[in-house]
């Protein structure tokens, strides 16, 4: 009887997985339909999930709109201005060149990140900031070169 029972070794063999289990991305709770604000953020992030095309676009704007921000600052420091960022001052005083070069790779990386992380809500919320922020310090400059001009 012995010689026809198969459970005397164990057959069980360990398997090694590398797959990550999948994360919430943000856009799994459910989102009333009706008209609102919540309504209408959630399916502006959807599109820009949907459509990596216009996401690539945004946060292309988002680093020209960087690199205009330094180039106008230049223009202030050199009409006498001074730097609002603590951190950009104290660079801008050792070296433009070297705020400028921490100004780019800072907020490019910001944007690969973003783009990395681009299926999830929060990294596509952190697009609209941006683009939101360096928008309103475009024109804030805009507005100081026609006032001063």
């Amino acid at each position: 009887m012995m010689e026809n029972d198969r459970r005397i070794t164990d057959r069980r063999k360990r398997r090694v997985s590398f797959v990550l289990h999948e994360r919430r991305t943000g856009f799994d709770r459910r989102v009333s339909t009706s008209g609102g604000g919540a309504a209408g953020l959630t399916a502006v992030l959807l599109g820009l999930r949907d459509r990596p095309g216009m996401l690539w676009v945004m946060l292309a704007t988002v680093n020209a709109l960087n690199v205009a921000d330094f180039l106008l600052t230049l223009n202030v420091l050199a009409m006498g201005g001074g730097e609002a960022n603590p951190i950009l001052a104290s660079l801008f005083s050792a070296d433009p060149l070297y705020a400028g070069i921490f100004k780019v790779l800072v907020v490019l990386a910001v944007t690969l990140l973003v783009w990395r992380c681009r299926r999830f809500r929060r990294a596509l919320e952190a697009t609209l900031i941006m683009l939101g922020v360096f928008t309103l310090v475009f024109f804030y400059h805009i507005v100081g070169l026609l006032a001063y001009s």
